[in-house]
């Protein structure tokens, strides 16, 4: 449940993170959507050092080992690693301030680097087709959209939602909304 998420990573303290919705695909998918599994499981903790700063680019912190299966040689395991070289975060800023003035075509993918318009088109095209991915997505999707929902609801301000937003878990949940179809 949405009560039991944690604050996001910011580059703060670990005592302020945010830890995304475990997200375990429903039934037995073997090992299939293990990239996926490992990514939402692994954005909450991204490449962090003990005193909670985001590690080195292009070198990452040891990861806590995948709820599920990961499927053998997937090139979109490299998501897991790093949301963050996959997009742009300022530009994610500002698309979402456009979003919530109510501009409906914010998102664009010119919010990723050419490697996350790869990660996207392979979200997109595996959204369509499978319906387990699906399921993964739209509950790893619904489980966020609760945190965020929560966070207005206790009047915590913009500038916290906008943190929520832009932090590791606000982006993977970015990318898949997108992809989803759910964002423009």
């Amino acid at each position: 449940s949405a009560s039991t998420l944690p604050p996001p990573d910011l580059g703060m303290p670990a005592a302020r993170r945010t830890e995304a919705p475990s997200v375990a695909p429903a039934g037995n998918d073997q090992g299939r959507d293990g990239w996926l599994s490992d990514l939402l499981n692994r954005a909450d903790t991204g490449p962090a050092t003990p005193n909670g700063r985001e590690a080195p680019r292009g070198r990452a912190a040891p990861a806590p080992q995948p709820q599920a299966p990961q499927g053998g040689g997937n090139p979109l395991e490299s998501l897991s690693l790093d949301i963050g070289r996959l997009m742009d975060r300022n530009l994610a800023a500002e698309m979402w301030d456009r979003y919530q003035r109510g501009e409906n075509k914010a998102f664009t993918k010119r919010l990723y680097t050419p490697a996350g318009q790869k990660a996207f088109d392979e979200v997109a095209r595996k959204y369509r087709a499978d319906r387990n991915f699906k399921g993964t997505v739209d509950r790893y999707v619904a489980e966020f959209e609760r945190l965020l929902d929560e966070v207005a609801r206790d009047g915590r301000g913009p500038q916290e939602l906008r943190s929520h937003l832009i932090s590791e878990t606000g982006l993977v949940y970015t990318l898949l909304a997108h992809a989803a179809g759910r964002l423009g």
